[in-house]
């Protein structure tokens, strides 16, 4: 399972802090400042793919029920404040361009949560309806949190529970205050039909100019967070991006 990511780089750009880390082929993460694009051709453990998750709905799938489309994967947490609603609105934001191009059934982007104790199906259903309507190609994944830890350990993504921060912030579907917070890496995985992983983004998302995030997850953004928004670094990973590594799998260009 380790193997996945041997050897390479994956960027933190956490929910609690701005520090880094590398996936070191076993899943651990040791420190470091790697962002950037990496193409890949590695195949999922079978266990991997097949760990069930759980959709907004509530029904239970996989990413073995994908096979046979482009599946891109991101890591995420609803009440992160300080990247992850960036990182949110770029994936829908390629997850709606795919449907304009009319590859809305070869694809699906899923963000599959790093925060399962807090992140529920209500949450995540919440979280979908923020930015409706939502294309029918993305969905928000939780599930139990011995499936996600074995599955952001085995693609190399990190996360760490840490204090929230003071003044806390408040959950903003319930308001209610935030007890913790996560630092955890930001990563695009780009699967194709077959289920390997073919590439890989990493760090902060840099919105396309002109797009604008939700109004609830724009006032839920701490001062990390409008410093990336307002100003995300030369290697922020856009939207364009996403849809040149699924439009390279599907052999089509798909305009943003």
């Amino acid at each position: 399972m380790g193997a996945v990511l041997a050897a390479l780089g994956l960027a933190l750009a956490g929910c609690g802090g701005g520090t880094t880390a590398n996936g070191s082929g076993t899943g651990d993460a040791v420190p470091d400042g790697a962002t950037g694009d990496s193409a890949l051709n590695l195949a999922l453990p079978h266990d991997l793919m097949t760990a069930p998750l759980v959709d907004s709905t509530g029904r239970t799938t996989s990413l073995a029920a994908f096979r046979g489309k482009v599946v891109v994967v991101s890591d995420v947490m609803t009440l992160c404040q300080e990247t992850c609603p960036m990182d949110t609105a770029n994936v829908v934001q390629a997850a709606e361009a795919v449907e304009k191009a009319g590859l809305g059934d070869k694809v699906e982007f899923l963000s599959i949560t790093i925060d399962p104790a807090r992140d529920s199906v209500a949450q995540l259903a919440a979280y979908r309806n923020l930015f409706a309507p939502a294309p029918a190609d993305w969905k928000t994944l939780t599930g139990k949190p011995s499936d996600l830890a074995a599955l952001w350990k085995g693609l190399g993504v990190w996360s760490q529970k840490v204090a929230e921060e003071d003044p806390p912030g408040k959950n903003w579907r319930t308001g209610a205050t935030l007890t913790y917070d996560i630092d955890h890496s930001d990563d695009i995985f780009v699967l194709d039909g077959n289920g390997r992983e073919q590439s890989l983004l990493q760090g902060v998302a840099g919105l396309a100019p002109g797009s604008h995030l939700p109004k609830d997850l724009d006032r839920f953004l701490n001062d990390d967070g409008r410093r990336n928004l307002a100003h995300p670094g030369g290697d922020a990973w856009t939207p364009s991006q996403v849809l040149q590594k699924v439009g390279s799998l599907l052999h089509r260009s798909i305009p943003q």
